[in-house]
């Protein structure tokens, strides 16, 4: 089950990102989520591929995550493990120092278990909830929801706009593009098995910059 990359979401700008990620990291109660909410924002993963990672996936000494699957959880409450079905899902994403920081962070918080939980012939999954079950998909949506209403209670005045795991993905993509990063490169970090996708988002980076730069030239 994979998200459908070509609906239009609104990424969130430098500003609405640092205010988030600030109030995440203070709160006494949202704080334990902040590595999760980090890795996602800095490597543009699906919720779902993240949840599916295992210790196994995770290289530190050659600094890479290996995806090549994603963990499910149908309404029943069954888990099932869906391995990637193209060449573009299946791939290998750098760490960068603040995305190997937290995966370290993670695994040193998480909770000893009695025995592993195996969806599928996969175990040792990097993230388990409270009943020692891994995370799938709604708990992370779950996380960034009740957050955000503490927020928007907390700060009334400075509202942020709608914050879920795609969106955190779509924001990792526009930054890539803005940042000049090669299309056929950020395509493959993606996983996007159709480079028009990817493309799509440089469309709108450009609209967007050359928006706010008449805006600019015309209030001089």
């Amino acid at each position: 089950m994979v998200v459908n990359d070509t609906v239009p979401r609104a990424a969130l700008t430098e500003e609405h990102l640092g205010i988030w990620m600030n109030f995440i990291e203070k709160d006494n109660t949202y704080c334990k989520y902040y590595d999760e909410f980090v890795v996602l924002l800095e490597t543009g993963m699906r919720v779902s591929e993240f949840c599916g990672l295992t210790r196994k996936d995770l290289d530190f000494k050659n600094r890479r995550i290996r995806v090549d699957h994603q963990l499910i959880r149908e309404r029943g409450g069954k888990y099932y493990v869906e391995e990637t079905k193209t060449s573009s899902g299946r791939r290998f994403l750098p760490m960068n120092e603040t995305v190997y920081n937290s995966l370290k962070k993670m695994l040193e918080r998480r909770p000893t278990v009695k025995a592993e939980p195996m969806v599928d012939g996969y175990s040792g999954f990097i993230m388990l909830d409270k009943n020692g079950n891994p995370k799938v998909a709604l708990h992370i949506e779950n996380e960034m929801r009740w957050a955000m209403k503490k927020y928007k209670k907390l700060y009334p005045d400075s509202p942020l706009p709608h914050i879920t795991p795609h969106v955190c993905r779509h924001t990792f993509c526009s930054n890539m593009a803005k940042s000049g990063m090669n299309p056929k490169t950020l395509q493959y970090i993606m996983g996007h098995s159709d480079i028009s996708v990817t493309l799509n988002v440089y469309t709108h980076v450009q609209f967007d910059d050359a928006q706010a730069e008449l805006l600019r030239v015309a209030k001089v």
